[in-house]
């Protein structure tokens, strides 16, 4: 989960990593009572408070100054997801970069060193790694006290606040020391409930808004079985076409192609890793409870190792749990293991139930499913809420 520049900072101050001083506005009051009355000495510089990079260029990072009152702030509010982060403005000797993140293909902790820092960061060529070995107390011969003091207090925020990612950006070199004045912080959701009450950080989705009830309810279902994903990945959207997809970048590739031919999705969804019927019956659940479908498309790749019969079977028992009446047109294409006797029992239901069911194998690419989907969900619409 990514926090806001604030909130980092924050895990920055209890670690005792020295930070400018600022204050977090979130409002025009907030804006209207620090404008009349300033809680710090200038000069000052205004952040908008949003998990994107490059606001600088964005135009989202400004100077500002009491003449120009807070009309400038306001304007910053606006564009703003968390409010806005005034600090005061430092002048740095040199920009440093300096992260903690976990290697995969290391398997360790690794940590990330480069002597310049600030905007463009990732065109820098000179970056330093260090593996972390934690049998060690951390000290860098390449580095110099002062820095090496600032390592050992990214490492305890990394580890105590159960990080994926603890980024200062830059690093400012000033007259009075290091000064972190930006942060990147990515918390481990895994890890997250260990801090929600200490911390304040709510659930929340990659663009920083506090998940639906549908989505927090599909994230569940991984933390309650780890047997295989089926819900980690979701996200409620404007359509009326349910998703279940299977895969990651195959899931991308089909969503793509239903919009390019005018399919709304009302969901992102995908599963993976084999997982059992009963977390399926979930999703499905889920997905299918969105009012006002006009259709529902459940679509994958063949799989190597994901049984087919198992997938279908929790797909078909949450299907019987709804019952979307009057019935609107299901999409299924699949393939792998099992897939003779899964569309078997797809094909009793269809018959048995009178569910909508369209059915397809490998032998049907999936993007023309999605062809499919879009013209059998639009009959369905004009037949049923365009009369």
């Amino acid at each position: 989960m990514n926090l806001y520049e604030f909130e980092g900072l924050e895990l920055f101050d209890k670690s005792g990593i020295p930070t400018p001083k600022r204050v977090h506005l979130q409002s025009s009051k907030d804006i209207e009572k620090f404008a009349a009355k300033l809680t710090f000495e200038g000069p000052y510089i205004a952040k908008a408070q949003i998990l994107a990079g490059k606001r600088g260029k964005s135009g989202l990072i400004k100077s500002w100054t009491p003449e120009v009152g807070y009309l400038d702030l306001q304007n910053l509010l606006k564009t703003s997801s968390r409010g806005v982060l005034v600090e005061e403005k430092l002048e740095a000797k040199k920009e440093h970069y300096l992260s903690i993140t976990y290697s995969t293909s290391k398997r360790s902790p690794l940590i990330i060193y480069s002597n310049e820092g600030g905007v463009d960061v990732e065109e820098v060529k000179k970056f330093e790694e260090f593996e972390v070995d934690l049998t060690q107390k951390f000290k860098f011969n390449e580095l110099t006290p002062e820095l090496n003091k600032i390592v050992e207090k990214l490492w305890q925020v990394f580890t105590e606040f159960d990080c994926r990612l603890a980024e200062i950006n830059p690093l400012f070199e000033t007259k009075g020391g290091l000064i972190a004045v930006d942060s990147k912080i990515i918390l481990d959701e895994d890890g997250l409930f260990r801090h929600e009450e200490d911390l304040g950080f709510e659930q929340r989705d990659i663009a920083g808004k506090k998940p639906t009830k549908a989505e927090a309810a599909a994230k569940q279902i991984d933390k309650e079985d780890h047997r295989g994903s089926a819900g980690s990945s979701y996200m409620e959207l404007d359509g009326d076409i349910g998703i279940i997809a299977a895969g990651g970048g195959g899931s991308l590739v089909n969503m793509d192609a239903l919009v390019a031919l005018g399919g709304k999705p009302a969901n992102y969804t995908e599963h993976s890793g084999n997982p059992p019927a009963e977390k399926i019956e979930k999703l499905t659940k889920i997905v299918l409870s969105k009012q006002n479908l006009i259709g529902c498309w459940l679509v994958g790749a063949t799989a190597n190792f994901t049984d087919m019969y198992e997938t279908l079977s929790g797909f078909v028992n949450g299907l019987k749990a709804i019952k979307p009446k009057p019935d609107y047109p299901i999409v299924i294409r699949r393939g792998g293991p099992r897939w003779e006797e899964a569309k078997k029992m797809l094909e009793q239901v269809k018959e048995k139930e009178d569910f909508d069911l369209h059915i397809y194998g490998p032998e049907t690419p999936m993007t023309s499913t999605a062809k499919i989907m879009v013209e059998l969900s639009n009959k369905y619409k004009n037949e049923h809420f365009n009369r």
